[in-house]
């Protein structure tokens, strides 16, 4: 990590970081003024993000997709771009920082702690087709990640009778949300297992090959797939979609942190 780029980084976690507390600070104490700093705090830190990946593009010669660091990197930013999409459909939902940016933190903290030197791209990673695989990635792990903290306000919201609260969507509007997150999530999935295998084949001269990175990833493929059909075919919704939302994420957080400490081809990539 090259100094400007920690510098960038440092001052986006801490921006990240006091945008939880205005969250919290203008709910609790009803200072709206408070409250909208959280979201102009969580900009502010998304741009000192985005500017650190960019300074180590620039550094490295490649996108960060090298290794834990760099993956946790590009991986905390999709979480963070997600919540600003949705909230430009909603713009009452912009609370939703206050359970969307402790997921991107948790990833990107791991990936500190494993912060590695600026490398070019070994052989293995010089294709088009990875590219494919770790941006889906992303998208999926990402949406995940917002459905997941939606479910968490949903319960809260219908269990809890709270003027804090009350500043959050209907929870039909969250409900609906889920659904559409996770639905993202699984279509962005279904590519990234996909274009993993043609990597694969192009790599170690096969689709596929049981490796723990692979099986996990068709583990959480099945799981949402699984989510998605009791939704959809036995209407499943409301509490029951929300906590089935927060189970599934186990799925991911295995298959992301997880296959680290698994012995296998892809493990010695990463």
């Amino acid at each position: 990590m090259i100094k400007l780029e920690g510098i960038f980084l440092w001052i986006g976690v801490a921006a990240y970081v006091f945008s939880i507390a205005a969250y919290l600070t203008g709910l609790i104490f009803k200072k709206d003024k408070v409250t909208r700093w959280g979201f102009w705090l969580i900009s502010s830190g998304f741009i000192l993000h985005t500017a650190s990946i960019v300074v180590r593009w620039f550094a490295t010669g490649h996108p960060p997709v090298l290794a834990g660091y760099e993956d946790s990197l590009l991986g905390s930013w999709f979480i963070v771009f997600l919540f600003f999409t949705i909230r430009i459909w909603l713009p009452r939902i912009e609370l939703l920082g206050m359970a969307v940016i402790p997921f991107a933190l948790f990833v990107l903290g791991n990936g500190i702690m494993t912060a590695s030197a600026h490398q070019p791209l070994s052989p293995p990673y010089q294709s088009n087709w990875l590219w494919v695989h770790v941006i889906f990635a992303w998208f999926a792990y990402g949406a995940f990640s917002v459905a997941t903290g939606i479910a968490i306000l949903y319960l809260l919201k219908i269990h809890l009778a709270s003027k804090f609260l009350e500043k959050f969507p209907e929870p039909g509007v969250l409900d609906d949300l889920i659904f559409r997150f996770i639905f993202f999530g699984f279509i962005a999935l279904t590519i990234e297992v996909g274009a993993g295998a043609i990597w694969a084949k192009g790599l170690w001269g096969r689709y596929w090959g049981w490796d723990p990175a692979e099986t996990w990833s068709l583990i959480s493929w099945l799981t949402y797939g699984i989510n998605l059909h009791l939704r959809t075919t036995l209407g499943w919704h409301g509490k029951k979609a929300a906590w089935l939302a927060i189970v599934s994420f186990a799925a991911i957080i295995i298959a992301f942190f997880g296959i680290g400490f698994v012995v296998g081809i892809h493990t010695q990539l990463l």
